[in-house]
């Protein structure tokens, strides 16, 4: 089970006052639309913070899996201090959603923590599995959130744009065509004949080079052709190398490094895709899109397993570390 740790981007600032609403505004935070899903909204937390994870199937639903769920969305939650929270569970396997809510609504009654909502919706009717009375909670309420305010707003922002998480991820999918391309740019480059940067120098070209070429494709909102990608992704190799790009990322410019590092990593052969794919999740989680970040770890873990880099973005991720937190970079050419 993957979870998604979110928080909001800084813009987002919307008032729910009903059911449909958070079922409105819970794909707008989390970035795509729900399925099979148990979502966790949290109030009172000193940081905002709201996460997604599979719901799981009934056949599976052990007491270790269903602790595990507990703790991977109930821990961050506490650590930030919430106090309040609201659980969705999208799914069409209403005795998978119940049983998961049981134990749910237990461990968030030991750890303090109010569950003033709980709401089981299947994309066309909710139930209300929070409300005191037992034929209330058998009610079932039509619901459509396509055309709600907050999701419209979503939507022409750009922040709401894919179908489901599979879609999100199909988003990173590698083009064919824009690869082969790179490919042969990397051997009329003759790139493989120069090596990869090892020598204090050589790095301190290299890197150079690179946070030079991220700053102008950034303030030119622009992407490298093939050549600059060929080279880019060959010298990026070197983890030093890789680290002048990411010195530049912070949360004043993350969003530019995202639409940056998702064309590289679109348009990367197989081999060379872990390092965009680290900095594209780090770029990510600084704008504040946790399911992003999340897929782009997946995605260099899959090229490269033990990328360091990526490891060290999910441990944050699985803690719901904020943006904020983060206080940037030590000198990547230190000691060079």
């Amino acid at each position: 089970m993957t979870t998604t740790s979110e928080t909001p981007r800084p813009p987002t600032s919307l008032t729910v006052h009903g059911p449909e609403d958070l079922l409105a505004v819970a794909p707008v935070l989390i970035g795509f639309w729900l399925e099979q899903s148990v979502v966790l909204m949290t109030f009172g937390a000193r940081h905002p913070f709201h996460a997604r994870t599979d719901l799981p199937p009934m056949a599976v639903q052990s007491r270790e899996v269903r602790r595990q769920v507990a703790d991977d969305l109930l821990g961050p939650a506490l650590r930030h201090g919430a106090t309040h929270a609201v659980l969705l569970y999208y799914a069409d396997d209403p005795p998978a959603a119940e049983a998961l809510h049981r134990a749910l609504r237990r461990e968030c009654r030991r750890a303090g923590l109010v569950v003033v909502a709980a709401l089981l919706a299947d994309g066309t009717h909710y139930r209300e599995l929070g409300h005191p009375d037992p034929a209330a909670r058998r009610r079932r309420h039509p619901y459509d959130v396509t055309a709600h305010p907050f999701v419209v707003e979503a939507m022409v922002s750009g922040r709401l744009v894919h179908g489901s998480r599979a879609d999100l991820v199909a988003s990173l999918d590698q083009d064919p065509a824009a690869a082969a391309a790179v490919s042969s740019a990397l051997v009329a480059g003759r790139f493989a004949d120069a090596g990869v940067p090892t020598s204090g120098r050589s790095i301190r070209d290299a890197g150079e080079w690179v946070l030079g070429t991220v700053r102008d494709l950034l303030a030119a909102a622009a992407v490298p052709d093939d050549a600059d990608l060929a080279r880019l992704l060959w010298v990026m190799q070197a983890s030093r190398v890789r680290d002048a790009a990411w010195s530049d990322l912070g949360r004043r410019n993350a969003e530019a490094h995202v639409r940056l590092w998702s064309d590289v990593v679109r348009r990367a052969p197989d081999a060379l895709v872990a390092a965009p794919a680290a900095l594209l999740g780090w770029s990510a989680w600084q704008s504040g899109n946790g399911a992003l970040a999340w897929i782009a770890v997946d995605r260099c873990l899959r090229a490269c397993p033990s990328y360091r880099l990526a490891e060290h973005l999910g441990s944050i991720l699985q803690g719901a570390v904020p943006p904020q937190a983060w206080e940037g970079h030590s000198d990547w050419a230190a000691g060079l």
